[in-house]
Parts: C-alpha cells; sequence; structure tokens
C-alpha cells in the first residue's frame, strides 16, 4: 500500500513539474529562512549561560532621577561591591571588573602590536565565572601585583606554539606583567569581552587613576547570591544603605540577572559605551520567520487546491475500489511530509551555502550544530509544523471528494475565496516588512544628515601615549604650520564614548535634595573652536587667561538641570574643584539619538590626556596623512600612529540599526520573491484552465491587454485590501519602534505608497506572464485544448 501511494505521489508530480518545482523551491527558501533566524535567536540567548551558576549572579546598576530625566548606569565605586559583600549576608562573593577605555600597545621581543580588548578584574572574577584555564590556575590567578591573563589567541600571536606562562609582555613601552595563565578564547557569547586580564590593584598604583570615592562610578560590580535571596528586596537593602550613608537620595539601587546583561540593558553607561535592549528584536524576527514560513505553506496550501481536479479520478477509483476517507487522508498527509522532508534537505543545503553572507550581513559566527539538543528539537518541530500545516487542508479537502460528482465532472479546484484569502496574507506580510524597511531606513538617514551640534567630518583622532604626553604641544605647533591642518586639540574622551562621570558636584543655588550626574571632559583652548561647537553664553576658554585654569564649560541640558538662570559667573564645584561659570554650550550629541543630551562640563587641566583630534582640509587627504605620520614619528618614535576618523565611531553608534535594516531588506526580497511564486504558480494554473475561454475571447475580438485586466483585476484587488490592511499595523509597529529615539523622523506618507505601487508593479508582472503566454497564442490551438 505504502509503495503504491508513493508511486502514485511520484508519478504525479513527474507530470507536473513546474507545480513541483514551485512548491519545493518555495518551502525550501521558508524553510531556511527560518532556520537561520532560529540559529541567531539560540545565539542572541544562550549570552552567559555557559556559566554553572548563571542563574545566580548579578550585576549592581543603578537608576538615578535627575529631574524629568531618568539616568541609568551599569557602573559603580570601587568600593562599592566589596561593602555590599561585608553588609549583606545575601552575597556570597563580588568581583569587579573594568573594561580598559583605550587601546594599548603591547610587545615582546619584535613583536609590537595595538590591542583594543584589555581589562581589569578582581582574582575573584574566576570564581563568579567560569572562564577556562590551560595553564595557570583559578585559584591563585594573579600571584603578583603585575600579573596578567592572557587568551589563546594573544599567546600564539606573541608567543607562537610556545607556554608564555612565566613570560613578560611590555603594555605600553613602560609597563612589564607577568603572564601567569591562559585562558582559553572566550566564547563568542560571553558580554565580557577581553583578551589579556590584568590584575584589578594593579589600578591603585601611581599609573593609573584609581579612587576610593563613593561619587566616582567607574567599575562594574558583580554578585554571586544564595539560592534563596530575595532580589527585590535585597536591591531596597541596597537604596536605604546608600540613602543612609552616602546621601544618594535620588538614586535607585538595583540587581541585573546576568542573563538579563545582553538581551535587556538600557543604560547611559555601559561596557563598551552605552547600551540598548536587545530582546525586542528576539520578538521580531521570531514573527519575521514565522511570516515567511507561512507565505511559503499557504503557497504550498494554494496550488494544492488549485490542482485538486487534477487528482480527482485517482480519489474516485480508490473510493470505488473501497478505500475510506481517513486512509485518503494519512496518503496525502503522508505525501505532504514526504514532500516537506525534501524541502528541508534542500533547506539544510541552501543553509551551510548562506550562512557565511548571513554571518557578514550581521557580525556574527553562526554555525549548524546538528548535534546540539536545541537544534535539534528545533528542527523536528519545524518539520512536524510545517508538514501539518501544509498537508492538513489540501489532504482533508481531497478525501472528500464524492465518486459520483467525480464522474459527474462535478469538481471544482477549491474554494475560490479561501485561496484569495491566502494571496491576501501574503501580500500583507509583504507589504508590512516593505514599510518597516522603508521606515528603518528613514531613520538612518535622519541619523546621518542630522546636525549633532559637533562638527565630525574630517577629524583624526588617536589615542595619547608614550612621549606624547609631554610633546603635545611641540607636536600641534608643528602640525599647525601645514595649511592642510585647520585645528589640533585634545580631550580625556571620545564623544562616543562617555565614561567619565560624577556624582560630586555643587552649585550657587542648589537644593540640598537636588542631585544631577554630569559628564565631564578634559580639554584644552582649541577643543570648541575645532569641533564648531556654538556657545549660547559666555565665552571660551582663553589663553589670556590664566584664572580659566580653574573654571568651567557647562551645556545647556546641564544648566536646565540645576535650574540656573544667567548661569555665567556662577559659582560650580567638581569634587574639591571649585571655580566659575565662564560659558555655556548648546548641546551636543556625545551619545546616540536614542539618548537626549545628557550633563556635560569642559574644564582644563594641567596635563595633557586622552585624544588628540586633528581637522583636516578636505584637499589630498592621503598627503595629509603622510605629514601627519611624519610629525608624530618624529615626537613619539616608539608609538606606531594610529589615527583613525571620527564620523566612523558615530556610525558604530548604530551597528544594530544599520544590521536591522539589512535584514528587513532581506526579509523584505523573500516575502516578496515567495509572494510572487505563488502568484506566479497559481496564475499559471487558472490560466491554463481558462485557456479554451482565452481562445474564444481572443477569437471574438479581445486584445492580450483586455484578458489580462480581466484576469488580473480579481486578484489584485485582494493585494489592494492587504495593503490597507498592512498599513496600519505597520505604522503602529514602527511608531513604537520609533520611541527607542529620543530625536527620530516622521513617518512618511510616501513609504506607504511606495510599497504599495512595488507589490502591485510585482503582481501584476507575475500575472502578465502567464496570462500573455496563453493570449498570444492561436485560437484554433486554444479552442482545441482539453
Amino acid at each position: 500500500m505504502i509503495r503504491n501511494y508513493l508511486k502514485s505521489l511520484l508519478r504525479f508530480l513527474y507530470k507536473h513539474k513546474t507545480y513541483t518545482l514551485n512548491n519545493i523551491l518555495g518551502l525550501s527558501i521558508g524553510m531556511a529562512s527560518v532556520v537561520i533566524i532560529y540559529l541567531w535567536i539560540l545565539d542572541e540567548l544562550s549570552f552567559d549561560t555557559f556559566h554553572p551558576n548563571h542563574e545566580r549572579i548579578y550585576r549592581f546598576v543603578q537608576t538615578v532621577q535627575n529631574e524629568d530625566l531618568e539616568f541609568k548606569i551599569a557602573v559603580s565605586p570601587a568600593v562599592m561591591p566589596p561593602t555590599f559583600e561585608e553588609q549583606f549576608p545575601e552575597i556570597i562573593e563580588t568581583a569587579r571588573f573594568r573594561p580598559e577605555t583605550r587601546e594599548v600597545l603591547v610587545s615582546h621581543g619584535d613583536k609590537k602590536f595595538y590591542e583594543t580588548k584589555v581589562a581589569y578584574a578582581d582574582k575573584e572574577i574566576f570564581s563568579l565565572f567560569s572562564f577556562r584555564f590551560i595553564s595557570g590556575s583559578s585559584n591563585d590567578p594573579f600571584p603578583a601585583v603585575n600579573s596578567v591573563i592572557v587568551t589563546e589567541k594573544i599567546a600564539e600571536k606573541y608567543f607562537g606554539e610556545d607556554d608564555p606562562t612565566g613570560k613578560f609582555i611590555t603594555i605600553n613601552e613602560d609597563q612589564v606583567f607577568l603572564i601567569s595563565g591562559v585562558l582559553e578564547n572566550l566564547p563568542l557569547n560571553s558580554h565580557l569581552k577581553f583578551d589579556i586580564l590584568c590584575n584589578f590593584d594593579i589600578l591603585k598604583s601611581d599609573s593609573y587613576y584609581y579612587s576610593e570615592s563613593w561619587h566616582d562610578h567607574n567599575f562594574y560590580g558583580y554578585a554571586l547570591l544564595h539560592e534563596d535571596a530575595d532580589i527585590g528586596l535585597l536591591s531596597e537593602k541596597f537604596t536605604e544603605f546608600m540613602r543612609e550613608n552616602h546621601q544618594y537620595e535620588s538614586t535607585t539601587y538595583w540587581l541585573q540577572p546576568l542573563s538579563d546583561v545582553h538581551l535587556r540593558s538600557d543604560f547611559d553607561i555601559d561596557l563598551y559605551s552605552h547600551s540598548e535592549p536587545k530582546a525586542q528584536y528576539i520578538l521580531i524576527f521570531s514573527f519575521v520567520g514565522i511570516f515567511i514560513l507561512l507565505i511559503a505553506v499557504f503557497n504550498y496550501i494554494n496550488l494544492t487546491t488549485a490542482r485538486s481536479t487534477r487528482r480527482a479520478m485517482e480519489v474516485g477509483i480508490r473510493k470505488v475500489n473501497g478505500a475510506i476517507r481517513i486512509q485518503l487522508f494519512r496518503q496525502f498527509m503522508s505525501e505532504s511530509f514526504i514532500l516537506i522532508l525534501i524541502t528541508y534537505l534542500i533547506a539544510m543545503l541552501v543553509v551551510e551555502l548562506v550562512i557565511p553572507f548571513f554571518n557578514q550581513l550581521t557580525g556574527k559566527e553562526l554555525s549548524v550544530n546538528y548535534m546540539d539538543p536545541s537544534f535539534a528539537i528545533g528542527m523536528g518541530i519545524l518539520v512536524i509544523l510545517t508538514g501539518f500545516l501544509s498537508g492538513v487542508y489540501p489532504s482533508l479537502f481531497l478525501s472528500s471528494f464524492s465518486p459520483i460528482r467525480i464522474i459527474k465532472g462535478d469538481i471544482k479546484a477549491g474554494p475560490s475565496l479561501f485561496r484569495k484569502v491566502l494571496v491576501f496574507f501574503q501580500f500583507f506580510v509583504a507589504v508590512f516588512i516593505i514599510v518597516c524597511t522603508g521606515i528603518i531606513y528613514k531613520q538612518l538617514q535622519y541619523i546621518q544628515n542630522r546636525n549633532i551640534g559637533l562638527d565630525k567630518e574630517l577629524v583624526l583622532y588617536s589615542r595619547i601615549n608614550g612621549e606624547m604626553f609631554k610633546n603635545f604641544h611641540s607636536f600641534k605647533q608643528e602640525l599647525k604650520n601645514y595649511p592642510e591642518i585647520k585645528n589640533i586639540t585634545y580631550c580625556s574622551q571620545l564623544p562616543t564614548y562617555t565614561v567619565a562621570s560624577t556624582s560630586a558636584v555643587d552649585w550657587e543655588g542648589k537644593e540640598e535634595e537636588t542631585s544631577m550626574i554630569i559628564h565631564q571632559y578634559i580639554v584644552d583652548h582649541d577643543y570648541i573652536p575645532l569641533f564648531g561647537i556654538e556657545l549660547s553664553a559666555g565665552r571660551n576658554f582663553d589663553l589670556n587667561h590664566p584664572s580659566d585654569s580653574g573654571d568651567f564649560i557647562l551645556n545647556e541640558a546641564a544648566i536646565r538641570h540645576m535650574g540656573l538662570e544667567n548661569p555665567v559667573g556662577k559659582r560650580f564645584q567638581l569634587w574639591n574643584r571649585e571655580g566659575t561659570i565662564i560659558g555655556v554650550m548648546k548641546d551636543f550629541h556625545f551619545k546616540s539619538l536614542h539618548k537626549k543630551v545628557e550633563p556635560l562640563c569642559l574644564r582644563l587641566a594641567r596635563t595633557v590626556a586622552g585624544y588628540i583630534f586633528i581637522k583636516i582640509e578636505p584637499d589630498n587627504i592621503e598627503n595629509t596623512l603622510k605629514q601627519v605620520r611624519i610629525v608624530w614619528d618624529a615626537h613619539n618614535p616608539q608609538f606606531p600612529m594610529a589615527f583613525e576618523f571620527l564620523d566612523n565611531e558615530y556610525q558604530k553608534l548604530y551597528q544594530s540599526e544599520q544590521k536591522l535594516r539589512s535584514l528587513f531588506t532581506l526579509f523584505a526580497l523573500l516575502a516578496v520573491f515567495l509572494s510572487s511564486l505563488g502568484l506566479i504558480g497559481l496564475t499559471s494554473f487558472l490560466t491554463e484552465k481558462r485557456t479554451k475561454e482565452i481562445g474564444i475571447r481572443k477569437a471574438m475580438g479581445s486584445s492580450p491587454w483586455k484578458i489580462m485586466t480581466l484576469f488580473s483585476w480579481d486578484t489584485l484587488k485582494w493585494i489592494l485590501l492587504s495593503n490597507l490592511v498592512a498599513w496600519p499595523i505597520a505604522w503602529w509597529f514602527m511608531k513604537r519602534w520609533l520611541q527607542g529615539f529620543a530625536y527620530k523622523t516622521e513617518i512618511a506618507i510616501w513609504i506607504f505608497a511606495a510599497a504599495a505601487i512595488l507589490v502591485l508593479i510585482i503582481a501584476i508582472l507575475s500575472i502578465s506572464f502567464e496570462v500573455i503566454r496563453i493570449a498570444r497564442i492561436n485560437p484554433a490551438v486554444s479552442l482545441k485544448y482539453e
């Protein structure tokens, strides 16, 4: 019996090759899309879950309410984690972590490279997190203050096949570190990222800035809790302790689960700049994957029911010979699952071919692990669900045929309304994704073209290191002799990565209960002119005013939060440094447009710090870079020049949105392609079925265009309806997405119109190809068609 069923299926598929190819191609692409999205979701959900105690590890975070601005930060004072460990018995152990915010020059022998993944941590970090040692020990990871642990990648890079344990590396040419252990390369799904991990105690030496003030928030603290710890109650205890002992009246302290760090972080200050929640994208692409698969499944259902008359005689013969409906239902369901298994194998081949491109698009390193239980279970569900959805309706429909009606020829190719509803849904999804893609693109254009209040174009930057600390002024003076150099300055921070923040501020007229976290930049006199920052009051720092070395320039956001009127000339205090407000800057964006502009102050310093910024002319950039390199090498020969363009740093702030746009574009193309594929297959069958009618109409004088219009309108009106339904839903969805930006574009009507025109053109082309082909056949031939 099974052999007979299989022969019947293969005969039918072979006889109707176009139908078979259409179904297999559509389902394969749909399933491949779902597999790739599923791999991406598994990777996102797997962050930090490889640590055995990940469910009991939390991060110290806080929320500061500055009047109308909620300021969320993931950093803590250096003294807070160990103090909380002593104060609260619910905490088993704590550890502090701090990434190096600059690239450092690492050397061993004749090998010298800039490294960007350098960090500092307490030895307890290895009690909380299960990073695997190749050599060395987690029990005593830092036997000396200058101990350092490296990953396999660094060990191979500097030492080749030799074991580096017990050997030395030099950082920034003046600090020698002893390698005390080698770790396996950190998993890509770890939110902590480092290749070189230094002993936290080194930060307490004179070479580094370290403060035990409760007002300096510069470190990331983690805690391992007892299993029965009440997280909500413990967070309340933290807040109460800080208010009683350190006067943090407007700050709420809480614990963030380790599993939320990657997916649900929304902090103004976080590891590697600010953070945006990513969990929403899992939900978005889950729905996208489901919709893409449903489009492919609906294509299958549409074509199967449309061609049901082709198998009517087979059903009639089987029923006459004693087959009952449940047997026929099982037959057609079995055929569906066989076809789905074939398409799944093809889909996996497509996945293997496409996944390198997808990785390049998303910055992931996804791969298919067929032995992973999560993947195996997911694929099992995918095959069963797709087979069931694809086969259940056609099987019920085909098995319901009556032998008497078959003999009379009274068999219809399934309910036409049902097929039209399926076409409606397919193009609804296509229009929805196209509109979303258009609005994402428009927001990115808005971001790129918005005046951020700071001229970032043609600005080079490089970290100050080596001899440049003492040679900066001579370097600056020499470069200014070149006409291609417009200006030079320095600043303690990159404008896209601001972490020097404090609440240790006071000002003239400050109310006792008022608090504010403010960012600070240490700059020289040319910072404001180089970046073209406008002043709304007061003046810039001036070399002719020596007293400016103790004064401040604040932005308008800071002035608003302080509630000052006529702020110029009023007292302002940062830590123990007291001075006068000499100027007010117009707000400029030093973070992404997700965030409102936050309080910021500039001050002069006695020593050079941070980054060099060079504003250059647009002509002959390559020659200008050569000149800068020559002067750099003369003033700082030990450190190779490593200048980059600042506008690239601003682009990095929107990497998530750029990847989202790319993915939506890809899935929009897939949705349109699959919808068109189904439309072509359905039109092919319907025109074939009405070939004789077309011949009669043509013989009566109808032109191919009139015939096409007649056949097209019935489908196109459903596609128009799909637009009308998709528009408000897409508008609502993207309105919510745009709320994640403090500064956003308007949703333009032309995007909806463009989506409608695009899908209509594609639909018309899909329909017209088959209709015109049949319409061009000689009527004499068409009238003989059976």
